[in-house]
């Protein structure tokens, strides 16, 4: 005989890994250009809030914010300086997942997917000064879990042992 049963379980909706690429504006602390840019490296990567989101398609996606800050390395008048900068992000990871299951007491885990990166730097000028545009890429990981019903068949077997 068969039967079905319903069983509760806890299961991945989905994942998802989205790289960003994001121009950040450093000003030099004497606000003078830069003779040449020494380096640049991000450091104190982390998430502070994510949370669900609903994307315009009716599909779903996380909202990852968090922070870095930015070390610039540059020469001004024979002189090597260094300037920290901290910055903020907010983006969004598209997390694709099975089409019609139902998913309830949703429950985001978010990541950043390796270290930030810096892939160029250039000296800008501006009516303020002189500062630095630098382009930092990285990568934010997304994955969603929560309740979902699954139909189990059960099927009885004889008991052929003897009693």
């Amino acid at each position: 005989m068969e039967e079905l049963k319903k069983i509760i379980a806890k299961a991945t909706y989905g994942q998802g890994i989205k790289s960003f690429s994001k121009d950040i504006h450093i000003k030099t602390m004497e606000r003078k250009r830069p003779a040449e840019i020494l380096g640049l490296i991000v450091t104190n990567a982390a998430i502070s809030e994510s949370y669900l989101e609903e994307t315009a398609e009716g599909g779903k996606a996380v909202r990852i914010k968090g922070s870095f800050d930015a070390h610039l390395w540059y020469a001004l008048n024979g002189d090597t300086k260094v300037v920290k900068a901290g910055r903020k992000f907010s983006d969004l990871v598209t997390v694709n997942g099975p089409e019609g299951e139902e998913y309830t007491n949703e429950e985001v885990r978010t990541w950043i997917h390796g270290i930030p990166q810096c892939t160029g730097t250039s000296v800008v000028d501006s009516a303020e000064g002189s500062g630095v545009t630098a382009t930092v890429e990285y990568e934010l990981g997304a994955e969603i879990v929560g309740q979902t019903t699954l139909n189990v068949k059960v099927i009885s077997t004889v008991d052929f042992s003897d009693d």
